[in-house]
């Protein structure tokens, strides 16, 4: 018996592979054209032609550009997400250029972030703490439920001149 299959057999082999490549192709296009839809429907999207998008064959989008606030990235994340097909949704590349007026010093932040978490009855931790750097926030600290660790995230996510946010709170 041979080690090779028959021509005939090379041959479908080749063909399907090829169906197969061509059927991701569609289904990856497919993917993008509909995120861009969505993200074009977003009211929360000012400038969606800012936004990148790319599919791989599994179905995982990567989204890279520029947005204008961090609620309106989140809105970018979410709305890729909820597209068919999409197994995953990779935005670190989505960069967040507040306006000039728009823009806080940092200590101005971290005072509105605090009294957003102190005034949340859903926090009842007094473990968590906020640093601020060039708008990017970040969260320590102790919570005594995952639902704590996320309202606080939740609160200083909307936060004005936030352009980012890093969870690091413990639940205990």
């Amino acid at each position: 018996m041979s080690a090779h299959p028959p021509a005939s057999d090379t041959a479908v082999a080749l063909a399907n592979a090829k169906i197969h490549r061509t059927a991701t192709l569609f289904t990856d296009t497919r993917i993008q054209e509909d995120v861009r839809a969505a993200l074009r429907q977003d009211p929360r999207i000012k400038r969606p032609e800012l936004i990148a998008i790319s599919v791989d064959e599994i179905g995982t989008v990567v989204l890279r550009g520029a947005v204008e606030s961090l609620p309106e990235r989140l809105a970018a994340a979410h709305d890729a997400r909820q597209v068919e097909g999409v197994f995953d949704v990779i935005v670190d590349d989505v960069k967040v250029h507040l306006p000039v007026a728009h823009r806080r010093p940092d200590d101005e932040i971290r005072a509105a972030a605090l009294q957003r978490l102190t005034v949340d009855a859903r926090i009842r931790s007094t473990h968590i703490h906020v640093k601020v750097s060039r708008g990017h926030l970040t969260l320590t600290g102790y919570a005594r439920h995952d639902a704590e660790s996320a309202a606080a995230l939740e609160d200083v996510t909307s936060l004005g001149g936030v352009v980012g946010v890093t969870n690091q709170i413990k639940v205990r």
